[in-house]
Parts: structure tokens; C-alpha cells; sequence
């Protein structure tokens, strides 16, 4: 039912100034194709997310406002609409008259500019983010123009995502404090637009497979660890590098953790890229609300057996030196954070509403938020917080149970 919707804007794109939605399409891209076979229903046990591939060719919509022209050969007028199944239509763009006139040619399917590449929607995950744009464009009928490109997007309806952009402009918020003061603590920030109080567009990190994915994919006995080493070689440069992203990475998502409370930590929320960043997703649950409203994740943030071990020098389960510069990090990125608290309660207090679930415990929840930052304690004090923070999620029960109850109860490794 997707495909054959996006069949259906297909044929209405080209006749309206169609802009990519979100601020990473550079100003306003304009969007020709929506590409139906690598859409995708996306994997959720209430709802139905989607994946929309759109291609885009610069922003000749967003400074003209003019509608699109469709011109067929003036010899063969009537070449577009009885193209034969063996053909596709090449098309070139060019600024006429203050319109964008779309010029059609048809190509044979034999031609190496015509042939195409059918494969699986999974190969938008499974695969390179490269090797996806690859694909598309070799089929795409906008191949030629020089300012094409292939960005990705997940429209998310029946929820109300306005928490969601609140906990991405906050992960935004810390990201500058921590760039701002030299740290090398790494968070990634992403886009989403509120379409309504039941629909949004939220930004694809590309090349970032869930931790659930990757272990799905590991043969049987296999660990996280194993990944990393199996992907980066074991004691490489290579391997030390994406150790330290990962270890950088997990510091600055356990610090906004502990203080915004966040929830539903399972690995299907945690991505990790091709360098090694763990990157946090799905904010549903912080501050005031939990799953099912149990508050089970008490821990202050997600540091299982399984993460640790990625930190670790060797298969003794030694603690590295890299375990240590986690606990360094969390350390100086609280502090840091802690000296612009009044920037974060600033941002939290402008986004409260009685319809946002985080705020239902109404003016006590940003108390507590302000009481998570020990603004009357010492640096010395609080050194002694964040280690108390990471003995207490280190391993913790309730973070290992409710993987437990994941994997049981929606499949979730």
C-alpha cells in the first residue's frame, strides 16, 4: 500500500514546487522522484513508521515558486505517455524563463544508462549509504543532473513528536557546550520537523544499523565486542580509534541520560555507526514518563556487560585504559554541562505543555531536572556523584532485565 501510494505522488511531483522538508536538504531541495521500490514499513509493534527515499536536484523550486514544465519531444509529443516496458525516460533540468522546464528523452533499457538495479529495501540498512545512492541513480530518470542527490526520511504519524524535537534540540544544546568548551565528548544531533500534533519527518542517520540489528547479524556465541573487532581488527589503530568514538560517544548520551531521565534504552534505540559512535534514538520516554509507567529503567544510564566489554583491552575482560577515559569524560562533560545549567532549564521551561507526556508531573519535573545538576555542590562533590552514577549503572540489574524482557517479549536482541 506505501508503493502504491508514492506511484500515486509521483505522478503529481513534477507538476508542483515539492520541497524537501527538513533544514538538511540545504534551503529548500527541490524533490522530482520519491523512489517507490526502496520505501519500506518500518519495524514497530503499534504503528506503522515509514522510510521515503526522495530524490532532490538542488533548489531551483525554493528561488523560483514556479511550477514545473514537462516538455516531451516536439517531434514525438506523445513519446512520454506510450513509453514501451523495455525503456525509461531520461529527463534534464534547466531554468527557462523563470520556470523549470523538464525535458524528456527516452533511453533503452539495454543501454548502460538504462539498466536497472532491483534489490531489497533492507540494502538501504544492510548496505553502505554510498552503495544505496549508487543503486538508485543508475535507475533514476535524473541521473544527468549535476546537483542530484538521494536523502532519506522517516514519516512517523499517530504519535505526538513534540517531545521528540525537544530531546534533539537538547542533544543539539549539549553538543554546543561540549564543542564550545574543546571537549572531544560526541553526541549527533538530527533533524525533525512537527507536522502536526500526529505526524512528523525525523532525519535517517545513514550508515548507523540499530546494536539490534548487528547482533542479529552475528553468528551464534558472538558479542558486541567481537563486532568491533571483527569490523576494525583486534588491537589496530583502526580498532582503537572506533574504541575511543564509541567510549566518547557513550559518555555524552550517559550524561544527558542521567539528567533527562531517559527510557526505553533497549538496542533497538541505539545505533552504532561505521566508526564506532553509539547513537542514541526514539525519546518517547524521559523526564516524567516511562513504559508502562514502572519507571523499571532506574539506573542513571545503559552501561550492560555487553557495552562494557567493547571498552575492554582483551577477552579477560580486563578493564582498559579506555574504561577510564569513559569515567574521565563523564566527569568533565557534567561539569561543563553543569556551568550552563540555566541554558538547558531555559529550553526545557519554553517547550512545557500539558500535552507533552514528559511534563505530566507538572512543575515538580523541572525541579527535579534542576536537583540533577548539584548546582550547590563542589567540582570535588560532584567528582564524586558521576562515579557513584557509573557504579551504579555498571551492569545494573534493571537495565539488563529489560533487555531481557525485549528479546522475550518483541524479539528485540
Amino acid at each position: 500500500m506505501l508503493r502504491e501510494a508514492v506511484q500515486s505522488i509521483n505522478s503529481k511531483v513534477l507538476e508542483l514546487p515539492f520541497i524537501f522538508p527538513l533544514a538538511s536538504g540545504a534551503g529548500g531541495d527541490c524533490v522530482v522522484r520519491l523512489v517507490a521500490d526502496e520505501c519500506c514499513v518500518l519495524t514497530s509493534r503499534e504503528k506503522a513508521p515509514y522510510l521515503l527515499l526522495m530524490e532532490v536536484v538542488g533548489s531551483p523550486c525554493a528561488e523560483l515558486g514556479k511550477r514545473l514544465v514537462v516538455e516531451a519531444s516536439p517531434a514525438e509529443p506523445d513519446k512520454a505517455a506510450s513509453l514501451p516496458p523495455s525503456s525509461r525516460v531520461q529527463v534534464s533540468l534547466a531554468v527557462e524563463a523563470g520556470a523549470v522546464r523538464v525535458s524528456l528523452c527516452v533511453v533503452p533499457e539495454g543501454t548502460p544508462a538504462g539498466r536497472r538495479h532491483r534489490r531489497g529495501t533492507s540494502t538501504v540498512f544492510g548496505g553502505s549509504w554510498a552503495e544505496t545512492e549508487l543503486r538508485v541513480r543508475a535507475s533514476s530518470p535524473f541521473s544527468t543532473h549535476p546537483a542530484w542527490r538521494l536523502v532519506p526520511v522517516i514519516v512517523k504519524s499517530g504519535d505526538d513528536c513534540r517531545q521528540e524535537l525537544m530531546a534533539v534540540q537538547i542533544v543539539s544544546a549539549f553538543h554546543s557546550i561540549w564543542t564550545e568548551a574543546g571537549l572531544p565528548i560526541w553526541v549527533r544531533p538530527f533533524e525533525v520537523l512537527v507536522t502536526s500534533s500526529h505526524s512528523a519527518f525525523i532525519e535517517v542517520i545513514t550508515d548507523a544499523p540499530s546494536i539490534h540489528a548487528i547482533k542479529a547479524h552475528l553468528a551464534p556465541g558472538k558479542s558486541l565486542a567481537d563486532h568491533f573487532r571483527a569490523t576494525h581488527g583486534d588491537g589496530t589503530p583502526a580498532h582503537r580509534n572506533a574504541q575511543r568514538n564509541f567510549v566518547e560517544s557513550m559518555a555524552g548520551y550517559s550524561i544527558i541520560s542521567y539528567l533527562f531521565q531517559l527510557k526505553d534504552r533497549h538496542n533497538g534505540n541505539l545505533l552504532l555507526d561505521s566508526e564506532g559512535h553509539v547513537i542514541h534514538i526514539d525519546f518517547s520516554f524521559m523526564l516524567a514518563n516511562s513504559p508502562g509507567g514502572l519507571n523499571f529503567e532506574s539506573a542513571p544510564f545503559k552501561l550492560t556487560k555487553e557495552l562494557l566489554e567493547v571498552m575492554e583491552s582483551d577477552a579477560d575482560g580486563l578493564p582498559s585504559d579506555a574504561f577510564n577515559y569513559f569515567k574521565v569524560l563523564c566527569i568533565q562533560g557534567f561539569l561543563e554541562v553543569r556551568k550552563q545549567a540555566e541554558r538547558i532549564l531555559s529550553l526545557v521551561d519554553m517547550m512545557q505543555g500539558p500535552n507533552i507526556p514528559c511534563f505530566r508531573g507538572g512543575a515538580r519535573v523541572v525541579q527535579q531536572l534542576r536537583k540533577r545538576f548539584h548546582l550547590g555542590a563542589t567540582e570535588e562533590q560532584c567528582v564524586e556523584l558521576v562515579l557513584s552514577l557509573v557504579g551504579d549503572s555498571l551492569d545494573a540489574w534493571c537495565m539488563r532485565s529489560y533487555d531481557q524482557y525485549q528479546r522475550v517479549a518483541n524479539g528485540i536482541l
